[in-house]
């Protein structure tokens, strides 16, 4: 029976120990083709189009798993030359091969490593709306978050749909994408915004402030009565500029709504797009209640230049304790910034014209 015993235990060492071996044999030889493959991508995101093609070669022999398993760090989101020239020539190796694979498996881990491989796919709109309509919440989320800024507008409908997905991670990443989109969204936002549920009205809003085109007025304007302070608050941040002063009339009522971090907001948005034949009316805000809208007011008109700073010099002379403080609280910031000269701020030798006269638009 001891026989037995030191028999069994024997084997079981010596099978612990060749498994062992045969486990560190493999991670050795895993590491040694991802250094291998590491040290080929490095030579092919330098290298001309005459030294790709032997390299693309020489990246053909590696294993794909290994191949992957490298593409699967490359940032989701290329901004720069090199990312984007990575991305390419892990595209021309098996790994797309894989990628496809994956986009069909009924794991939903698996369709997850898909959705963020998505980039080195020649035509992956197919696989993509595939993925985007997936019955697990992380493969809809995962395949979102891969869009650059192409895939962002080309799927901006799919996306707008998304802000209303069951599942909250689907939601947030489908804003985030819309947030980074460029002026290819314009159309869409003109086309979803007015049909939007009314608690969609803020992400869609966002997404408007973010463009910033004045194309979108029409779609913004109507919510600027809005009984929700935060929507109203949205519809400042979002109002474009750089349009006739005629149509920006409801916007002079965000200035004065009940609401502070309304009038913050659309004094911030004064500032933001230097419209500076509003400037009489944010000196009017010095006089505010609140004091955060008076700090926004005295901070928009120190970035208006010239009108900002006639504006905080005429506050000086007034009888107004509040707005006389805060013109004086900013203009010292532009002196002790060196913005300002001190003589400066006592010469008043241009008149405001009607305007901006802050006292009279208040």
């Amino acid at each position: 029976m001891i026989r037995g015993s030191l028999i069994t235990i024997g084997a079981s060492l010596f099978l612990y120990v060749v498994v062992g071996s045969l486990v560190d044999a493999y991670q050795n030889r895993r590491r040694r083709q991802e250094a291998q493959a590491m040290e080929v991508l490095s030579r092919a995101l330098y290298a001309d189009h005459e030294q790709l093609a032997p390299l693309l070669e020489e990246m053909r022999s590696i294993p794909s798993q290994v191949l992957f398993s490298i593409a699967m760090h490359v940032p989701l989101h290329f901004d720069d030359q090199l990312s984007h020239r990575l991305l390419e020539v892990v595209g021309n190796t098996t790994a797309r091969r894989k990628v496809y694979r994956l986009s069909k498996s009924r794991f939903w881990p698996r369709r997850v490593r898909a959705a963020r491989m998505l980039q080195i796919l020649p035509e992956p709109e197919n696989t993509t709306r595939k993925l985007l309509q997936d019955s697990n919440a992380a493969v809809r989320a995962a395949t979102i978050e891969s869009f650059d800024t192409d895939q962002i507008a080309f799927f901006a409908a799919e996306l707008f749909e998304a802000l209303d997905d069951k599942h909250q991670s689907v939601r947030f990443v489908a804003q985030q994408a819309l947030l980074r989109g460029d002026g290819r969204l314009v159309e869409p936002v003109r086309e979803h915004l007015p049909n939007l549920p009314s608690h969609l009205i803020a992400p869609g809003l966002e997404v408007a402030a973010n463009l910033g085109d004045p194309r979108l007025l029409k779609v913004i304007k109507p919510h600027a009565t809005s009984e929700d302070p935060q929507v109203r608050r949205l519809v400042a941040a979002a109002t474009p500029f750089g349009i006739p002063e005629k149509y920006l009339g409801f916007f002079v009522g965000l200035l004065a709504d009940e609401d502070a971090i309304v009038r913050v907001s659309a004094i911030e948005a004064v500032a933001r797009t230097q419209a500076q034949w509003m400037a009489g009316r944010v000196g009017a805000a010095l006089r505010d209640r609140s004091y955060e809208v008076r700090r926004a007011a005295g901070n928009c008109l120190a970035q208006l230049g010239a009108i900002g700073l006639l504006v905080l010099r005429e506050a000086l002379t007034g009888d107004d304790p509040f707005a006389h403080d805060m013109a004086q609280q900013v203009i010292d910031g532009l002196v002790v910034d060196g913005r300002v000269a001190a003589r400066e701020v006592h010469e008043v030798s241009v008149d405001l014209d009607p305007l901006t006269q802050w006292g009279a638009a208040a």
